[in-house]
């Protein structure tokens, strides 16, 4: 039988310039969608697990407790790694950036780390959390880039427009295992 994993992407970070944005914590009212978030959760979430990043952290904190439930991290949920990447005050230049990322997935092209390298280890990540727990319903509150990695490539989807249309705090509720999407209700 086939289990309930929501995928959610951490609320909106502080963007601090000069600053690598896995240090980001959460901007002020970034956390006042959880509630809303929550109700979205269908079936909802027994446990809720996050990268170590503090804005994801804080994301999942304030959502396993709205929800009730037991908030766990998780090593290698983290976002795609770009310490070395530049910090890019226009919007469109960073999406360029991520183009390019999506494009060449083989390829270290922004940061330190590949779009199939990070898929790899956002996968192996979100295996270790289902085959760690027991929970039938289970959200994983991490980063837009991998998270579209992964479902884009479990689902034959174009990684750059599902990226570009995740918002925050939104969730992509999939089947575990085979990380199939799940139609909207």
């Amino acid at each position: 039988m086939a289990r309930t994993l929501h995928l959610i992407k951490h609320a909106r970070p502080r963007i601090v310039p000069g600053v690598p944005a896995h240090d980001w914590q959460l901007a002020p009212g970034a956390l006042d969608g959880i509630p809303a978030l929550a109700a979205r959760l269908v079936p909802p979430a027994e446990l809720v697990v996050s990268s170590e990043e503090g804005k994801a952290k804080a994301t999942a904190q304030a959502l396993a407790a709205r929800l009730g439930v037991p908030c766990r991290s998780m090593l290698g949920l983290h976002e795609q790694l770009r310490y070395t990447a530049p910090y890019r005050e226009n919007a469109a230049d960073f999406q360029a950036d991520l183009r390019r990322f999506f494009l060449h997935p083989a390829e270290l092209v922004f940061g330190e780390e590949s779009a199939d390298d990070a898929r790899t280890r956002f996968a192996n990540a979100v295996q270790a959390v289902m085959l760690a727990h027991t929970q039938e319903r289970v959200a994983i509150v991490a980063h837009g880039t991998v998270i579209s990695l992964l479902i884009a490539g479990a689902n034959g989807l174009d990684p750059l427009p599902l990226w570009t249309s995740l918002g925050l705090l939104e969730a992509l509720t999939v089947d575990w295992p085979g990380l199939k999407l799940r139609a909207e209700a």
